[in-house]
């Protein structure tokens, strides 16, 4: 997947597989877009009035402590959670009213999460096809046809015939993101798709998002890995007690930040990256400096 020289996004016609489908576009450059949304588990308020804006064929990339409301932004926009106010809109349609077609539209978002959900019993080839069989009632035949190419892709295509527990976890991840993929989704949210992972197999899962990204997808990516947001993301937001605190181009907000909030926490992460010797716990917040 690498090569000595960068293509630019979406120029090499063999990924066309992985790219969106052709849509129509409703009011605007849109894809994913959140209005004042709020979000609390009981009293613990997890977003705090969050306005966001993913444009189509954006790699939009979350960044930011535990606890931030990362994941829980993800699975709102995704409908796993209700909000309790503001709007979520897809592709200029508003997704939160009442009376919404939720697996319509789940159809229309994929989602991978940490772990990679798959079932133990099915073979890649049956996991990969099982959502597209049936629920858009796709024929077998056609469905394990779009299914190869998209092992293909990711690199899995003489892996069809094996069980989850016979492959690695990068495999199992990148099986994951497939099967996503098979529903032909406009959008694609990742959840810390590498948090799970050993070192050694970040890698082959970047690579896939990455030419996913050049494929044209939009992308909405919760992550720890900075080079990936540095390389791929073409906006960064930092968020903090559900709030957006800062936001920008990844390179600018990564090596030059504004908010001090910001700063503390890219410190603390380059300097776990880089070494222990000069941490110390700090009390009062929890966290280390």
């Amino acid at each position: 997947m690498s090569s000595t020289e960068e293509p630019t996004r979406g120029a090499d016609a063999s990924d066309s597989v992985l790219a969106p489908p052709t849509v129509a576009a409703n009011g605007g450059g849109a894809m994913v877009r959140l209005e004042a949304v709020r979000k609390s588990f009981g009293t613990n308020l997890v977003l705090d009035g969050v306005d966001l804006s993913v444009d189509r064929g954006q790699v939009m990339v979350v960044i930011g402590p535990s606890g931030s409301g990362k994941s829980t932004l993800l699975r709102c926009v995704n409908l796993l959670e209700p909000i309790d106010s503001g709007r979520v809109f897809l592709e200029g349609e508003e997704i939160t009213r009442k009376g919404t077609n939720v697996s319509s539209i789940r159809q229309r978002i994929g989602i991978v999460f940490q772990q990679f959900n798959l079932f133990p019993h099915l073979k890649v080839m049956d996991n990969v096809t099982l959502a597209a069989r049936r629920i858009r009632k796709l024929p077998k035949k056609d469905a394990e046809a779009r299914a190869r190419v998209l092992l293909a892709r990711v690199g899995l295509e003489e892996k069809a015939n094996q069980y989850p527990h016979q492959l690695s976890g990068g495999q199992q991840q990148r099986v994951a993101i497939a099967r996503a993929l098979m529903m032909e989704p406009h959008v694609m949210l990742f959840d810390e798709v590498t948090s799970a992972l050993d070192p050694e197999l970040v890698g082959e899962v970047l690579l896939v998002m990455r030419d996913l990204a050049r494929a044209g997808m939009t992308m909405l990516v919760v992550t720890h890995e900075m080079q990936f947001a540095r390389e791929v993301g073409d906006h960064l937001v930092f968020m903090d007690e559900g709030k957006i605190v800062e936001q920008g181009v990844p390179t600018v907000v990564l090596d030059q930040p504004q908010e001090e909030r910001t700063k503390r926490f890219l410190r603390r992460s380059l300097q776990l990256a880089d070494s222990l010797d000069e941490l110390h716990i700090d009390d009062q917040e929890g966290g280390v400096e």
